[in-house]
């Protein structure tokens, strides 16, 4: 019947080494519950928290230590220890008395003494005195856990005494169906498995397990020895468990003829798994990582038993025992490590870990694209395009239908990141990824101003007459450098309008067939808000001994004059439309004023020598110097001097 057979010391050894590691080992209890006197009969309550027994023949029994048996009660401490058991003053009767059973609600407990089956009551926290029960019975008996029936055994057979509606004990009936003797019996609360003991081998008393398998209690299993750890050479007796059966309470000798004591064992793994709970946490930073949609993994899948609480990156996993595993976690953007867990053993266990995931090494930074003060996108005309420190990137993705952009910003410093968009003034803003260890997702919407404007309006005049040009030509109005203005033209009266950024520096002007235009410039360079400038535009008819001013031409000063750098573009816009009309003379004429001591015959020509340098034939250029002829103003005021002190040109030849 048993394959090994242990020694009293190996048996002890084993429990003293292997208890820490397997509750399936019997364990002694502790001093609290053993002595040097025999504790027998255990009875446990069904949460494990109380344990009652009898103590053999102590000298602080009811009737002193010859011959005596007394309940002894012991209660479970927060770490596991039992505490110093102490003797029931209610509970005893006699020279003997043994707990039998108790009910699962932990109210009702049924006693053996000299006068046989008891029961006493619980009340609060204090028991009853045990009332006799008229029934015959021996002291091998127990308490069904719903209090229903009484179990018993005599001479090896199996007895059961029902309780009818009224609370009367009725006839014993013998239980049949059981192969051999049953002594000591004990029932689940499930009403179908028994515990018993059996006599084997002359005087040893070993554990076994028959299931009830008929409804009229005529049908067992075959009885199944207990494991070989629990069951030893000497006796073991009076197995009782808890409510559901997991944890098994009982007295053994060891050896025959030696003191007994009482042992806990696991009888099952009502918990048959292994419980790893710990933190999921960012494999660089240490942090947990709190807030995320995080999925535990069993070997590469979702775990069917897991619960995971975002707001602390804490994780709980059930995990069957008997095969090994390995764990990990999934979320966004961080690569899962996996973790071994060994359940390969039989009984439950707790264990703490935490999962480190690698994160990638960017944040997606992402939002609109705003026009500031409005609750208005920046058109797709605009052409919005995403700068970081300064510089366009190509790595952000805009969509300029829609205003919104998107890209990835290496985390661990500070970046400047704005939007530039055609007719926009960009508003840089600050992205901190100092403090970011991992994949975050950062809304920013990036603002721009909507640019400054120039407004310029004004006529469109002929310069021989004075008046608007006729709506017969056609005109345009031209901003040197810049093809994206387009101006408005009103073809009866004239009039112009057109928009550009402030701060610059523009020059207008207004072009038709068959005439020069004379050049505007406009500064804008320190206006900050919107700007209304009305300029009107003159062209001068291309005909023989029409004169033509030539605007901002200013000289060196000096033996030899020069033309000043600053009169280089008007020129070189004269020149260019010299080469383009290539039958036109021209003769340049220099003005001064009273008070100007100046060759304007020198100045004329620096100027032609100027175009003839530019290419102009030096045949289609003469040069004149008029001195205070022709005023245009009175000379009395600065304002009229300055106008005097002029250079025109003159076209000669068509």
């Amino acid at each position: 019947m048993k394959s090994i057979i242990l020694s009293a010391a190996a048996f002890i050894a084993s429990v003293t080494w292997v208890s820490a590691q397997s509750d399936f080992i019997p364990k002694k209890l502790g001093a609290g519950v053993n002595s040097s006197y025999d504790e027998v009969n255990p009875v446990i309550s069904a949460d494990r928290s109380t344990l009652f027994f009898t103590r053999k023949n102590h000298p602080q029994n009811g009737l002193g230590a010859k011959k005596t048996a007394d309940i002894w009660i012991s209660t479970r401490l927060a770490d596991g220890s039992w505490q110093e058991a102490t003797r029931s003053t209610s509970l005893n009767i006699g020279q003997r008395t043994y707990p039998l059973g108790i009910s699962a609600d932990g109210l009702s407990l049924l006693l053996y003494n000299d006068e046989g089956l008891s029961l006493a009551t619980r009340q609060g926290s204090a028991w009853t005195a045990p009332q006799k029960i008229s029934v015959k019975a021996s002291r091998e008996a127990t308490l069904s856990a719903d209090g229903k029936y009484i179990l018993f055994s005599r001479g090896g057979a199996l007895y059961r005494i029902d309780r009818n509606a009224e609370g009367h004990w009725q006839k014993a009936q013998a239980v049949k169906g059981i192969e051999g003797k049953v002594y000591s019996p004990f029932m689940l609360s499930d009403n179908k498995t028994l515990y018993f003991s059996r006599t084997i081998k002359g005087k040893q008393s070993d554990f076994f397990k028959a299931e009830r398998v008929s409804a009229d209690w005529s049908a067992w299993s075959a009885p199944v020895a207990l494991n070989d750890t629990i069951n030893t050479p000497g006796n073991e007796d009076d197995l009782k468990t808890n409510a559901n059966g997991s944890w098994g309470y009982f007295a053994s000798t060891a050896v025959a003829d030696k003191q007994a004591d009482i042992f806990e064992v696991k009888l099952y793994e009502d918990r048959p798994y292994v419980l790893v709970t710990g933190k999921v946490i960012n494999a660089k930073s240490k942090r947990p990582l709190t807030k995320k949609a995080i999925t535990i993994l069993i070997d590469g899948k979702e775990a069917a038993v897991s619960s995971v609480n975002a707001d602390s990156a804490t994780f709980r996993v059930e995990l069957p025992l008997g095969a090994r595993y390995e764990l990990s976690a999934k979320l966004f953007q961080y690569g899962a490590k996996a973790y071994p867990v060994d359940a390969v053993g039989r009984q439950f266990k707790h264990i703490q870990l935490d999962l480190e995931e690698e994160p990638v090494d960017f944040a997606l930074l992402k939002g609109k694209l705003m026009v500031k003060n409005t609750e208005r996108t920046i058109p797709a005309s605009a052409k919005a395009k995403i700068m970081v420190d300064g510089d366009e990137v190509d790595y952000a993705t805009v969509d300029v239908a829609k205003g919104t952009y998107s890209m990835h910003l290496p985390h661990g410093t500070v970046y400047y990141v704005q939007v530039s968009a055609r007719g926009f003034e960009s508003l840089p803003d600050l992205v901190d990824l100092k403090g970011i260890d991992g994949y975050e997702e950062i809304t920013l919407d990036l603002q721009a101003d909507a640019e400054k404007m120039a407004i310029v309006s004004g006529k469109i005049l002929d310069l021989r007459t004075a008046k608007p040009v006729g709506a017969d030509v056609p005109v345009q109005v031209v901003v040197e450098g810049v093809s994206s203005v387009t101006a408005s033209v009103d073809s009866l009266s004239r009039e112009y309008e057109l928009r550009f950024p402030v701060k610059e520096r523009y020059v207008l002007s207004a072009e038709a067939e068959g005439y020069y235009p004379l050049y505007e410039s406009i500064d804008v360079t320190r206006e900050t808000a919107d700007v209304s400038i009305l300029r009107d535009l003159v062209i001068a008819p291309l005909q023989r001994g029409q004169s033509i001013p030539l605007n901002n031409i200013t000289f060196n000063a000096g033996k030899i004059i020069t033309v000043h750098p600053s009169s280089y573009r008007e020129l070189d816009r004269l020149a260019a439309f010299l080469l383009k009309n290539p039958r036109m003379k021209i003769e340049i004429g220099a003005y001064t004023d009273p008070g100007t001591k100046v060759s304007t015959l020198n100045q004329a020509k620096a100027v032609m020598n100027y175009l003839v340098e530019k290419e102009v034939p030096k045949n289609r250029v003469t040069a004149k110097g008029y001195g205070t002829a022709r005023p245009l103003d009175s000379n009395k005021t600065p304002e009229g001097r300055a106008r005097n002190r002029r250079v025109e040109f003159m076209i000669t030849e068509k």
